[in-house]
């Protein structure tokens, strides 16, 4: 097993429970395992299929994930194919004629296959003697992606009664595996569930509010990273990648609507790292293998706990920090309602339930990681540390006062009310709904008027997690105290909570003084300044006529580039709205532009400097080209190009001990001498290939460094 874990798969030991399930599953028992992902639930199958007389079917559900593990099992020696609806029926038939006389380990196959009497009648003439089912989950449907097709499993079963069978999912909880035990029938069997804890992902749920801008913020934190925005629509997953196009940032868009060619082709750029966003629909990213994803944006808040678990796995497969940001609206659950209402019955009750514990995930305030590994079934509770909940944890605050006025405004109101009611007579509304019960003659009314609605939802937040609150039964969300919140009232309990974030300032700048800031951006300040000037003596009035200094100031604060966030600045009214809004607008959304692009040219430019400066270091280290590979994490060819740009610069770089043999040198400058085109293809055909472009390009450069190239 070592042997072949190494030779195939370049690993010296095994991860988690691998080992164990690889000796299950070759002692001849079934097996269900239960992997993030990442966690390298494929070898599970692989390795085993080499140690095994025949073939070990693989069944898969998307082309793309096939495709992906038959090219690396293929470049790591592994004999093996797929089978599926992309292939032509020629090239089809070729293999299957393959398969018969035995030149495969493995074989991949899409579930709808296996109710074919055809494809039954071809596995009996091949000596099949595994089954892998991969994203098992799809086979239950109390699972989040059910598939009927998977319901095919039972025919191979019976087909092939006596076979190993093993089952693999990232986010199966007890009642999937229960399911997949049984449609599977599993007898002898063993249950493996590794750690659902992912260290290196950082969770964060925030307020969706001026969302597009949120993303767009984060995106420009992972600049040149990859990146997956998960949005509810087709038509929102186009919106967005428009808005983020325009801001310069190379997106691209996935979704079920799209041809299959325009598909593939935004995943093949993904993967190859020519654009570094997708915005998809959850149709995007179970096939996708890439493991250098920095960022998983949920726009909208996913279906279930283990369609988000799967969705955030994409980021950080290969073990380094990712951050996993949802954007949280209790409102979008009005979205969700359209696609409840398409279901029968029966199943409607079950997806609103895993609704409402997407939302409880969302609104709790313990640790993420803690909520999550115990939503699957793990008991080994911890605090992460590094979620947004634990992070805000360790900066608290007296919050006994606000806590005492919600509970008691939840009393006063009748305890059959929701949050958002509440809120309002918290905050003074003269809302019809309040005035309409006399909530404004309440002693509650108003008490909490210096808090803004999106700060007393964080403290609702809180206090439901710490059951001084408890939700009513019902089809609605509404609240009534606890008993252990009539004890904090009657005995005037102390409460420290985290304290909570304020919301942006452009958000509640309407409750602000104005004042004059001083943390605006002065460049930006100077040229509106300029644009003021200019306008004011076309319509032939003061400056101050047109835009004040505090607006202005604030123009430069918060760069308002639509109407809205423009009709939010001091000095703002309807008419200056009408007429100066849209030339300010488009004059602020021309230097974000500049901004922007002055920035990424810096970043790139000063991120290339360091790398240079590191192989320079390195090589004064007599490094090998294959140490400065691993420790850079470059390629050869482009830590050749910093060389010569270092020699280029007259800069002293001792090379030598890089270059091949004399004999060698010698040869490739006799090469060099004989075809004058200063390219390297002929050189190189010259030597007949015996050495690589870039061992060319150091002898090359070390002759142009030592002045020798008269000698070629």
């Amino acid at each position: 097993m070592k042997k072949l874990l190494k030779k195939h798969f370049g690993h010296d030991t095994f991860r988690s429970v691998q080992e164990k399930v690889i000796k299950c599953f070759l002692s001849g028992n079934d097996a269900v395992v239960v992997m993030p992902t990442g966690g390298g639930k494929s070898l599970c199958f692989q390795l085993p299929a080499l140690m095994r007389d025949g073939v070990t079917v693989v069944i898969s559900p998307l082309i793309s994930l096939m495709k992906d593990q038959v090219d690396a099992l293929l470049a790591n020696g592994i004999a093996a194919t797929m089978l599926n609806s992309s292939i032509e029926k020629k090239e089809l038939q070729k293999r299957m004629h393959d398969a018969e006389k035995g030149k495969y380990k493995l074989i991949y196959i899409a579930p709808e296959r296996l109710a074919s009497p055809y494809v039954s009648e071809w596995l009996g003439k091949i000596k099949v003697t595994a089954l892998a089912v991969d994203e098992a989950h799809c086979i239950s449907q109390w699972g989040h992606d059910f598939r009927p097709d998977y319901r095919n499993l039972k025919f191979f079963r019976k087909r092939f009664e006596g076979i190993p069978v093993i089952a693999l999912s990232a986010s199966a909880t007890q009642i999937v595996r229960d399911d997949i035990v049984r449609e599977l029938e599993m007898n002898k069997h063993q249950v493996f569930v590794s750690d659902f804890y992912r260290e290196n992902l950082h969770l964060k749920v925030i307020s969706k509010v001026n969302a597009d801008n949120k993303i767009i913020n984060l995106i420009n934190k992972h600049k040149e990273e990859s990146v997956i925005v998960y949005c509810f629509s087709r038509k929102e997953t186009e919106q967005l990648t428009k808005i983020l196009k325009a801001k310069g940032i190379n997106a691209g868009s996935y979704h079920a609507g799209m041809a299959p060619e325009k598909r593939h082709d935004t995943q093949e750029a993904f993967v190859r790292d020519k654009i570094n966003v997708v915005v998809a629909t959850i149709a995007f990213g179970m096939g996708i293998d890439k493991p250098d994803v920095r960022l998983v944006i949920h726009k909208t808040f996913p279906k279930t706990v283990e369609g988000y678990y799967q969705e955030i796995g994409r980021a950080g497969r290969d073990g380094l920090s990712s951050e996993c940001v949802m954007l949280y609206s209790a409102g979008d659950k009005i979205k969700l309602d359209f696609f409840l209402n398409q279901m029968e019955e029966d199943r409607r009750s079950g997806e609103e339930k895993k609704i409402r514990e997407v939302m409880q995930f969302a609104e709790g305030r313990s640790c993420r990681w803690q909520w999550i590994t115990k939503y699957f079934g793990q008991t080994n509770l911890f605090e992460c540390g590094t979620c947004d909940v634990c992070l805000g944890m360790a900066d608290q605050e007296d919050a006994t006062e606000i806590v005492q006025k919600i509970l008691s405004a939840v009393v006063r109101t009748g305890n059959i009310f929701g949050k958002g009611h509440v809120i309002k007579v918290l905050r003074g509304s003269k809302d019809q709904n309040v005035k309409s019960r006399e909530h404004h003659n309440l002693s509650v009314w108003g008490i909490a008027k210096g808090y803004s609605a999106a700060e007393l939802k964080e403290y609702f937040a809180h206090i439901i997690a710490r059951d001084l609150l408890v939700r009513n039964v019902g089809e609605y969300e509404t609240f009534s105290i606890s008993q252990k919140g009539i004890k904090f009232l009657n005995k005037q309990e102390k409460i420290d909570l985290p304290k909570v974030q304020k919301e942006s300032i452009l958000e509640k700048r309407q409750t602000q003084k104005k004042e004059s800031r001083e943390d605006f951006d002065q460049e930006i300040f100077a040229k509106l300044r300029a644009l003021r000037k200019e306008v004011a003596d076309k319509k032939r009035v003061p400056a101050f006529v047109i835009f004040g200094d505090v607006a202005l100031q604030e123009m430069a604060h918060y760069l308002p580039v639509t109407e809205d966030e423009f009709a939010r600045i001091s000095g703002v009214g309807a008419q200056k709205l009408k007429r100066y809004g849209k030339q300010f607008t488009e004059f602020i959304i021309k230097l974000k532009k500049e901004k922007e692009e002055q920035k990424i040219k810096s970043v790139r430019s000063g991120a290339k400097q360091e790398r240079i400066n590191s192989v320079q270091k390195l090589i004064g280290q007599k490094k090998t080209l294959e140490e400065i590979t691993r420790k850079l994490s470059l390629s050869k060819n482009t830590i050749v190009g910093y060389i010569e740009e270092i020699i280029e610069d007259e800069k002293d770089l001792r090379i030598e001990y890089l270059l091949l043999s004399k004999k060698a040198q010698n040869e490739i400058k006799k090469a060099v001498k004989k075809n004058k085109t200063g390219k390297l293809r002929p050189i190189f055909e010259e030597c007949e290939g015996r050495y690589s472009y870039e061992e060319i390009r150091l002898v090359v450069m070390n002759s142009r460094s030592l002045k020798q190239s008269d000698s070629f």
